[in-house]
C-alpha cells in the first residue's frame, strides 16, 4: 500500500511536469541571469533550456531572446520574465509573465494553443503575430500590437486590439479604449518613470490599489488550495482502494480502477497545484516588484525624517499588506520562490 501511495504522488508530479513547454535561450547579452524553479541562480547562456517556474532577469545592459515552440520572446533591459502555467478543466495553458520591464513577442504562426501573457494587472489572449508588452513599476500595463490581434482583459472587461493599436491598463482597473499605437513609438523608460512618479505622488491611494489586487490573489489561492486539499484526499483514498482491489481481485481489476479513478484524480490534483501556485507566485511578484519598490523608494525619501506622518501612514498600510501576504500567500510558497 505504501508503494501505491508513492505512485499517487508520482502521478501528480509527472502530470505537472508533462505539461511544461520547454523554452530555448537563443541569445543573451550584458547582465542577464536565470533563476530556476529549484532556486539556483546562474548567468543565462545560449543553449539553456528553461521550463515552468524559471525566471529570466535582465540588468541595465542586459537582453535576451527565447524561443518557445515558434514563439520568439525578446526581453529588453531591466525586465523580470517568468514561465508559468495555469489549468482550466483538462487544459493546461502556458503563461508568459512579465513582472517589470518590456518584452516583444513574435509568433511564427497561430496554432490554436497560444499562451497567455500576464502582468501584475492584465491578461492578454494572443491571436496576434507581433506585439509588445510593457509592465510598469506601479503595476500598470501597456500593450501595443504591430500585427494580428490581441485581446486584453482586466477587471471583467476585454478590449480587442488590432494592428497598430494599443491600450493601457492601470493596476486594478479595466483596460482603456484602443488607441493608435505602435511599439516603436513607446519610450519605456519615460513611461515607467511617469508611472512611478504618479504612484509616489499618492502612496496611500497606491497602497489601497495594491492591497485590493493582493486580496484578489489571496482569494484565488484560498479557493484553489481548498480544492486541492479535497482532491488530494480523494486521490489518496482512491490509491488505497487500488491496493485493496489488487489484494482481493488481482492486478487486472486494480489496473481498471487505476485508469478509471486514480489517473483522472491525479491529473485534477496536479492542475489544482498549478493554479494555487500560479496565484501565489503572482502575489509574490506584486509584493516584490510593485509594493516592495515603492517601499524602498519612500524609505530613502524619508530616511532623515522617519517620524513624518506621511511615512508613518504609508508604513502602516505596507505592513498590513505584508501581514496578509505572510498569512495567506507565504504558506503556499517554497524557499526556492523567495
Amino acid at each position: 500500500m505504501k508503494r501505491l501511495l508513492g505512485i499517487s504522488v508520482f502521478f501528480v508530479l509527472a502530470a505537472w511536469a508533462a505539461s511544461a513547454v520547454p523554452t530555448d535561450v537563443t541569445y543573451t547579452e550584458g547582465d542577464t541571469s536565470e533563476k530556476l524553479k529549484s532556486g539556483v541562480v546562474q548567468d543565462a547562456q545560449i543553449g539553456d533550456v528553461l521550463n515552468t517556474g524559471d525566471t529570466v532577469k535582465t540588468g541595465s545592459d542586459g537582453a535576451a531572446e527565447l524561443n518557445q515552440k515558434g514563439i520568439t520572446i525578446k526581453i529588453s533591459k531591466g525586465t523580470v520574465f517568468t514561465l508559468m502555467e495555469r489549468a482550466s478543466g483538462d487544459k493546461t495553458t502556458p503563461v508568459l509573465s512579465v513582472a517589470l520591464g518590456s518584452l516583444k513577442y513574435k509568433l511564427d504562426k497561430l496554432s490554436g494553443s497560444e499562451p497567455e501573457i500576464r502582468t501584475n494587472g492584465a491578461v492578454a489572449g494572443v491571436r496576434g503575430t507581433e506585439f509588445s508588452v510593457f509592465a510598469g513599476a506601479d503595476g500598470s500595463t501597456l500593450i501595443a500590437v504591430d500585427s494580428g490581434q490581441v485581446d486584453v482583459e482586466s477587471q471583467g472587461k476585454t478590449v480587442q486590439l488590432a494592428a497598430a493599436q494599443g491600450t493601457e491598463v492601470p493596476l486594478g482597473k479595466p483596460p482603456g479604449d484602443p488607441i493608435p499605437l505602435k511599439s516603436d513609438q513607446i519610450d519605456y523608460s519615460k513611461w515607467n518613470q511617469d508611472k512611478l512618479d504618479s504612484m509616489l505622488a499618492d502612496p496611500l491611494g497606491s497602497m489601497d490599489t495594491i492591497q485590493a489586487a493582493m486580496d484578489d490573489y489571496v482569494k484565488n489561492v484560498a479557493d484553489y488550495y481548498g480544492q486541492y486539499v479535497a482532491s488530494r484526499k480523494q486521490l489518496d483514498d482512491a490509491v488505497k482502494t487500488v491496493a485493496q482491489i489488487f489484494k482481493e481481485k488481482g492486478k487486472d481489476e486494480a489496473d481498471k480502477y487505476q485508469q478509471a479513478m486514480v489517473n483522472p484524480l491525479a491529473l485534477q490534483t496536479s492542475s489544482l497545484v498549478l493554479n494555487y501556485r500560479f496565484y501565489a507566485l503572482a502575489a509574490l511578484s506584486l509584493r516584490t516588484y510593485v509594493a516592495g519598490r515603492m517601499y524602498v523608494t519612500l524609505k530613502a525619501r524619508y530616511i532623515t525624517n522617519p517620524d513624518d506622518s506621511a511615512w508613518k501612514d504609508f508604513f502602516d498600510k505596507y505592513n498590513a499588506l505584508l501581514a496578509v501576504f505572510e498569512q495567506s500567500i507565504a504558506p503556499q510558497l517554497v524557499n526556492a520562490d523567495i
